[in-house]
Parts: C-alpha cells; sequence; structure tokens
C-alpha cells in the first residue's frame, strides 16, 4: 500500500499486516506482499476484485494437490462505452489455460520451481505473463476452478487501453529476461508464448464472443503491439 499514516495505524490495531510499497512496479509490489504473508498458500489478487462465494476455500483447498489454482475471473458491465465487448474480450483471454493474475493461489514453495522467484522485479508489467511462461516451461500442474469465481469491477476504454501498452512493454522486458533464463528458446518463440490472446484465437473468438469483441480484441492487440515495439530494454 502507499504510505498511510492514519490507516496504517488502524490496520495495526485490527492484527493486519500492511506493508509499504513503491509505485510503478506490480512485480516488486506483488513480491512484498508474498513474501509479508504468514501462511504457506497465499492468494494473489487486485484491490478491485471480489471473492465470489467459496472461492478462496476451494483455493487453499486446491494448493494441497497443485501447484498453482486459478479461479474463474469475471468482469463486470456498466453503461459506459464498450464496456460489455471489454469485458468479453476479458473474459476469452481468462478462459484461455493461462496463469494470469487477479485470482491465483500459490505456495510460498512455487519460487523455488521457476527459477528462485515469483515474480522478475524486472518486469514492472505483465509479471503475470511471465510468471505463466516460466510455470509451463517447468510443467507445473494448475488447477483451474470452472466453479468458482472472482469478480472484477468494471474497466473504461481508455484505462483498458492504457493497460494494454504496458503489458506489451512489460511483454517486450520478458522476453529479453526470459531469453537470459532459457537461452535454449529464441526470443521470437518467447515474445509468441508471452501473449494470450494470439492470431490464431481469432476464428474462436469470433465464434464464441461476436464480430464487435473481435474487432475490439484487434484495437487492443494493436495497442499491445505498440507498447511491445515502443519499449526499449
Amino acid at each position: 500500500m502507499n504510505e498511510n499514516p492514519e490507516l496504517q495505524e488502524r490496520l495495526k490495531k485490527d492484527g493486519v499486516i500492511c506493508c509499504i510499497s513503491p509505485p510503478g512496479n506490480l512485480s516488486i509490489v506483488s513480491n512484498i506482499g508474498f513474501e509479508a504473508a504468514t501462511s504457506d498458500k497465499v492468494i494473489i489478487t487486485d484491490s478491485d476484485t471480489v471473492f465470489g462465494e467459496k472461492c478462496i476455500k476451494e483455493m487453499i483447498k486446491g494448493l494441497d494437490s497443485y501447484d498453482i489454482v486459478r479461479a474463474t475471473l469475471r468482469f463486470r458491465k456498466n453503461s459506459e462505452l464498450l464496456s460489455r465487448e471489454i469485458a468479453e474480450a476479458r473474459d476469452y483471454v481468462n478462459s484461455l489455460p493461462v496463469v494470469y493474475t487477479p485470482g491465483i493461489g500459490v505456495t510460498k514453495r512455487l519460487p523455488s520451481k521457476i527459477k528462485g522467484f515469483l515474480f522478475d522485479n524486472g518486469v514492472p508489467f505483465a509479471v503475470d505473463a511471465n510468471l505463466n511462461y516460466r510455470a509451463q516451461k517447468e510443467n507445473l500442474s494448475v488447477l483451474y476452478l470452472n466453479s468458482v469465481w472472482i469478480e472484477h469491477s468494471a474497466e473504461d476504454i481508455r484505462h483498458d487501453l492504457h493497460a494494454a501498452k504496458r503489458i506489451g512493454a512489460g511483454c517486450r522486458q520478458s522476453t529479453y529476461n526470459l531469453n537470459e533464463l532459457y537461452p535454449q528458446e529464441s526470443r521470437k518463440k518467447i515474445r509468441k508464448s508471452l501473449k494470450g490472446v494470439k492470431l490464431m484465437h481469432y476464428p474462436d473468438l469470433l465464434r464464441k464472443k461476436g464480430l464487435r469483441v473481435l474487432i475490439y480484441q484487434v484495437f487492443w492487440d494493436l495497442n499491445y503491439y505498440a507498447g511491445y515495439y515502443g519499449h526499449k530494454k
């Protein structure tokens, strides 16, 4: 959290652990929270999400048998421009077999299985794409929970497209960093692996979500690649 003496004092009185995090780097922020957790099982989510009924219980239970547990992520819709298309596009990418935050459960033992760290401090955005790549390369077991969910607040178009550029920039940095961890893999192959919705997914996306959502996804992808190729290592 950002420094807030009054809130920190209230949380301390209630027995809530809080840490002051530096701005602008989601990897560092998430790693600070992960290390501060007192339980072996940790759920990573965002402040604009709400857990559905029995979600936490099922995620914690799943970690008894799996390396990573991921709950279904639902996006709310509102009356703003393209809210439905944004929610449906996000719903599609989160339906893919990937380990994306928010809404994943891990244990304190996980970093030792994926090159020694949870999130890469050198990657400020799209930190989960980096994690997902390492989890797949190390053949970790992942439980995808379809019966419970986490609900995310509605996104507006400006924020979503800005996020697309930041995600692209983060994936560009991850391409270099992961190539150092896995030198046998080409940067081109890593780049393709880091992208969630790929060109090959477009026909399936059109069939499941319709033309308007596909058009929005294409526009989102253009912003993603603007961020990717505009980022300098």
